[in-house]
């Protein structure tokens, strides 16, 4: 269906191998006198957040775009224990056309809450969502654990922004402020930088390369995830004899809250 073949490019984006062990280290102080689980509380059984989500897909060889819409609802439906003896979560992701009229379900992703870290597994790619401590400015090395050219599977990409992720630092900003989200408002949220880089953007010269590298995540208080804008693109310029107009490749995608218990 369609709709699945959406889910896949718009939400999985990729199935990667996580390979080697890591260890990584925080410090034990934060000017934030909560914990991180006051950012992602919607572990519990029952709850959930459903999302917009904006996918901009580039067709007809990358030379048009179309931005399609769906609803995304991420619902926390059991609890395990992985192989370190961690609590983790089972989060299923059930998917729509803009109605809501009918969920079909997707995706299942464990959340691995701790006093340091909160790491999110999904379909096998481990990220460090939050770290400790909470304060603006602080840097941690989110994406540690995945493989070199993640996305080479989907994406035939050149720049080493879109190959390295692995050497992205995650970064607090706007700690404990308030966000709107569309149509909901919160009280208290932080927003991770992940990365945020351009070459040629907007495209002024189309005879050169462009790249696009955006990732940025908003969480509020006692809510979780509200707010996730990605941008994963490069744009290949014509070829000198003419043989091959100028094409992007890659991905866009956004998703706002929309509702939550």
């Amino acid at each position: 269906m369609k709709l699945r073949l959406s889910l896949v490019i718009a939400i999985s984006l990729v199935v990667v191998i996580t390979s080697c062990k890591k260890t990584v280290n925080f410090t034990s102080t934060s000017s934030y006198s909560g914990s991180l689980t006051d950012f992602w509380t919607t572990l519990q059984i029952g709850k959930y957040v459903t999302y917009r989500l904006d996918s901009l897909n580039f067709y007809f060889y990358g030379q048009l775009d179309t931005i399609t819409s769906y609803l995304a609802k991420d619902s926390v439906e059991d609890s395990i224990i992985d192989g370190a003896g961690n609590k983790a979560w089972l989060v299923t992701r059930y998917m729509s056309d803009t109605t809501g009229a009918t969920w079909y379900p997707g995706e299942t992703y464990t959340v691995t809450p701790s006093t340091q870290k909160i790491e999110m597994n999904e379909n096998n790619l481990r990220t460090i969502k939050l770290a400790f401590p909470i304060d603006d400015g602080f840097s941690w090395p989110g994406n540690t654990y995945l493989p070199y050219a993640p996305y080479q599977d989907f994406f035939v990409f050149s720049d080493d922004s879109h190959l390295s992720l692995g050497n992205w630092n995650f970064t607090y900003q706007n700690v404990d402020k308030p966000y709107i989200a569309g149509n909901l408002s919160f009280d208290s949220t932080i927003t991770v930088m992940q990365a945020n880089d351009s070459i040629n953007v907007p495209i002024l010269d189309p005879t050169s390369f462009a790249s696009r590298t955006y990732w940025a995540e908003t969480y509020a208080k006692h809510v979780g995830l509200v707010y996730r804008h990605t941008e994963l693109w490069e744009y290949q310029p014509p070829t000198p004899d003419g043989s091959q107009a100028g094409y992007k490749i890659g991905f866009e995608v956004t998703m706002t809250a929309v509702d939550h218990n």
